[in-house]
């Protein structure tokens, strides 16, 4: 014998299509909202991708909301509502690209510590090379920006950039077996990144002063033993706890 609360609990036929149908509803709601974060996602993600483009090619006071659009194929007002700024587009962008370079430069490192300093340089450069050559954008974007006027003011992201090369010195200092100073240290990466954003992040023009292709074998092959020559050196004293103005160590 049913009691009344189970009476309670048995829907009738118009009541059961009825909850059937407020279930499918909400099912559909859900992925409709879903479908539009994705597509937001998309959005922003095919801006980000075309200011990296614009800035890695154009310096942040030359470069406009509407190149960005015209590379992404998205009218100016659509970025103004994920970007409302340059100067936010940029950071944006500069965020990404010097995320995405400290990853990779932390995963240069691996396995370099079984290696001679003669061979764990070469290999670090090639795979420096390797990653530069499919993602040009942090070093063009740092090259194009790295000069200003001492009593201008700061562009965006110019912040961004000096932490990027920060990072990777702090990486450096705690990944390699060194002995040397922290200074020392310091004064060798710092030199190493410079010499590497011109070489290859304004690869055009060095690459034109000896009459090679920037993205060739031969300007590639070039530079690698160029940052031998000048570094392996140096790194070989920063292993064995020497420097320039102190005597090495006898065994």
């Amino acid at each position: 014998m049913l009691t009344t609360r189970d009476r309670r609990n048995i829907l009738t036929p118009m009541q059961r299509r009825s909850k059937k149908k407020k279930a499918k509803e909400s099912r559909q709601s859900a992925q409709s909202k879903g479908g539009k974060r994705n597509h937001k996602t998309a959005t922003r993600e095919r801006i980000l991708a075309a200011a990296k483009q614009v800035f890695a090619e154009h310096p942040y006071s030359a470069a406009s909301i509407r190149m960005v659009g015209k590379t992404a194929g998205i009218d100016h007002p659509l970025i103004s509502y994920y970007f409302p700024t340059k100067a936010e587009l940029f950071e944006a962008a500069v965020e990404d690209v010097a995320e995405e370079y400290y990853q990779a430069n932390t995963s240069w490192f691996e396995g370099l510590g079984e290696l001679s300093a003669s061979r764990g340089l070469s290999l670090y450069l090639d795979r420096l090379f390797d990653f530069t050559s499919e993602h040009p954008e942090a070093l063009r974007i740092v090259a194009l920006n790295l000069v200003r006027p001492e009593e201008s003011e700061i562009i965006p992201g110019y912040r961004q950039m000096q932490r990027l090369l920060a990072r990777n010195t702090e990486t450096f200092r705690r990944v390699a077996a060194l002995r040397s100073s922290t200074h020392e240290i310091r004064m060798f990466t710092e030199s190493f990144n410079m010499m590497v954003i011109n070489y290859l992040g304004a690869a055009s023009y060095y690459a034109g002063i000896l009459g090679m292709n920037p993205r060739g074998p031969a300007y590639r092959r070039w530079v690698k033993e160029t940052l031998q020559l000048l570094f392996l050196p140096l790194l070989r004293q920063l292993i064995r706890g020497e420097s320039p103005d102190r005597p090495a160590r006898r065994r």
